[in-house]
């Protein structure tokens, strides 16, 4: 996708200045091999950072990070660089690490996490945002400018903090998803499968596709009966998906809400045939809003659109090398792949899902509807909520779209696709924006209510809900 802009480009944009890219320090010695450092024209509030990480790889160019012992990970582990303030969150955040088959390297400040940064390359960063000592914000731009043009290092907030403002901060800082706290394995997890998997992949078995539906490749892969003609049809979407999106940011630009609406549709309708669900479900939301004649909301839309096409041409490409090799898709199902559609137990009409980023909000729902007679499941994450759906039948789900690692509307989309999907979905969320109103309802939301609420409200908006999902039933 060469010519496109992606919205990690504009983020290195926010964080770099205007001189002249590229001029970098003459190597130290004992300094072959790892990253080089940058100077040209580090952002004024970096500055002390910058000077406090330069004085201590001087005088430590390969002694090990502070902050804790290194962990024994195992031969060849990815590995992943924690900077957490905190030494309880620290330990926890770098045990949870380890036990999943990563290397770690604790850190406890700015200075330190952003001198191992420029020491080794790391698969991810895990980065406190809530301390004064590791400074995410700060530390987060840092890590970009350190990186120059070498390949994105994904970052991963640890804060406590999931306001839609605190996102904003945090991406315009160059991170790219976060965990919340209290720090559980499940989230954890979560965010390190799919930013920077470590189990290597057995020679009998596919790759793990996040980004495309496993459902329609194994479809394609029948209808194609060879492995040159679905080969074929990759490379139709690869080739065609690019200049889609630059059509879609070209009208845009122009405010031709017509030709966005025909590139939007028309790469909504391949996308969807080749299984990126994430590329559909947006170009749905732009095709429509291009249908009424309004660009609102778009501007925000085409570089999360640009992000999910990176994402499914990666993985359509991994997908390509899988079909050369002679691996089948419906191999992964027989070789230790846990089943795609499991069966589910019924949770009951009066079993609610309550996905909540913020704890205290979580609380405070989830006491207003035990108090009202329903039983609450809750979850903090985007993919523990997914996984919740995935064991059991519930009569409705109360979804924040602000949960961590996967957000409320890809849980939503996932929702709607599944053989359940009348189940009633309220969205409880901070949102206040028409674009966000309008996307949740767009990708199927039964209800809609912002921050602040009323406890007595949401309980009958929800009992509400429960008795039309039962009438539909």
């Amino acid at each position: 996708m060469s010519d496109t802009t992606t919205l990690a480009e504009r983020l290195e944009k926010l964080i770099r200045t205007n001189h002249t890219a590229g001029r970098h320090r003459p190597a130290r010695p004992g300094q072959n091999g790892h990253r080089p450092a940058r100077t040209d024209g580090a952002p004024s509030a970096l500055a002390s950072l910058s000077a406090a990480v330069a004085s201590a790889v001087e005088e430590r160019p390969e002694a090990p990070p502070a902050g804790g012992p290194t962990l024994a990970p195992p031969p060849a582990a990815p590995r992943v660089l924690v900077v957490e303030a905190d030494p309880l969150h620290r330990q926890v955040l770098a045990r949870l690490v380890e036990n999943l088959g990563y290397a770690v390297d604790p850190t406890g400040t700015a200075v330190e996490g952003v001198a191992a940064f420029e020491r080794r390359p790391y698969a991810l960063v895990l980065l406190d945002c809530d301390s004064g000592e590791t400074r995410g914000l700060e530390t987060a731009a840092a890590l970009r400018h350190a990186e120059g043009g070498a390949e994105r290092t994904p970052i991963i907030a640890v804060t406590a903090h999931a306001g839609q403002e605190d996102r904003q901060q945090r991406q315009a800082a160059g991170i790219d998803n976060y965990i919340a706290k209290p720090i559980l394995r499940e989230n954890v997890e979560s965010v390190l499968s799919r930013y920077a998997p470590a189990r290597p992949e057995r020679p009998d078995t596919v790759s793990r596709y996040l980004a495309l539906d496993r459902h329609r490749l194994e479809e394609l892969e029948q209808a194609a009966g060879n492995s040159e003609l679905l080969r074929g049809w990759i490379a139709m979407f690869l080739s065609g998906a690019p200049d889609l999106l630059e059509r879609m940011q070209a009208a845009e630009e122009a405010g031709d809400a017509g030709a966005l609406c025909e590139a939007a549709t028309q790469l909504r309708s391949h996308s969807g045939q080749i299984g990126a669900l994430r590329v559909q479900e947006i170009c749905g939301i732009v095709a429509a809003l291009g249908a009424s004649g309004s660009l609102a909301g778009v501007e925000a839309l085409l570089p999360e659109l640009s992000i999910a096409l990176e994402r499914a041409v990666g993985e359509l490409h991994a997908l390509e090398e899988d079909i050369r090799r002679g691996r089948r898709l419906a191999a992964a199902a027989s070789s230790g792949d846990p089943p795609a559609r499991p069966n589910r137990v019924a949770a009951g009409r009066n079993h609610a899902l309550l996905a909540e980023a913020d704890p205290l909000i979580a609380r405070f729902l989830a006491n207003s509807l035990t108090g009202a007679g329903f039983a609450v499941t809750q979850v903090s994450g985007g993919a523990a909520a997914i996984e919740a759906l995935s064991e059991k039948v519930f009569g409705v789900v109360i979804l924040d779209l602000d949960v961590s690692e996967v957000d409320g509307y890809s849980v939503l989309s996932e929702i709607r696709m599944r053989a359940d999907a009348a189940t009633p979905v309220m969205i409880v969320s901070s949102r206040h924006q028409e674009q966000d109103i309008l996307r949740a309802f767009e990708l199927g939301a039964d209800d809609y209510v912002t921050i602040p609420f009323s406890p007595l409200e949401v309980v009958a908006r929800v009992r509400r809900l429960v008795r039309q999902g039962a009438y539909i039933s």
